[in-house]
């Protein structure tokens, strides 16, 4: 059984990371936890394991604590480049259109963890969105779908456990 706890750190709606009021600007924690994380029922934790002990540090989420920073296109498909250091093939990487005309995307088995599309990867990725009325559409290999709007809340709080 993991050691459950509040980790205080909070990513703000300009997607800075947050530790007891000074921003974490190195990359290679940030890099850590957002490899780390993950998200169940009561809210977004980062998972630190020790050999055979673990924990789970919950987080309160306002903004995007990940991003997809390249979208590339392959022989298979297309893939999703993430600053969390992995990378996902389209059908394991959801995107969806935000209320504001903007592109978000989520892993496929992790409802809570949401990703920014930098700027660069918007870009990539518009080659294969077409615009007609108020829908957006992807189209790749012959086949055309409708990007879905996005209708849930980006913010996760801490479980009331910790509030």
């Amino acid at each position: 059984m993991p050691r459950i706890f509040d980790s205080e750190i909070y990513v703000s709606p300009n997607d800075e990371w947050i530790f007891r009021g000074n921003k974490i600007d190195k990359e290679e924690i940030l890099q850590y936890f957002r490899n780390n994380l993950h998200g169940n029922g009561k809210g977004v934790f980062i998972e630190n394991k020790f050999g055979d002990l673990s924990e789970h540090g919950y987080i309160r989420i306002d903004g995007f604590p990940c991003h997809v920073l390249h979208v590339e296109q392959t022989a298979e498909g297309l893939v999703f480049h993430t600053d969390d250091g992995r990378s996902y093939p389209f059908g394991e990487f959801e995107i969806y259109e935000t209320s504001d005309g903007g592109l978000l995307g989520r892993r496929s088995e992790e409802e809570k963890i949401f990703y920014r599309f930098t700027w660069n990867a918007a870009r990539e990725l518009s080659l294969f969105l077409e615009e007609e009325g108020e829908s957006t559409f992807f189209e790749w290999k012959g086949v055309k779908m409708e990007v879905p709007k996005f209708l849930g809340e980006i913010p996760v709080p801490l479980p009331t456990d910790f509030s």
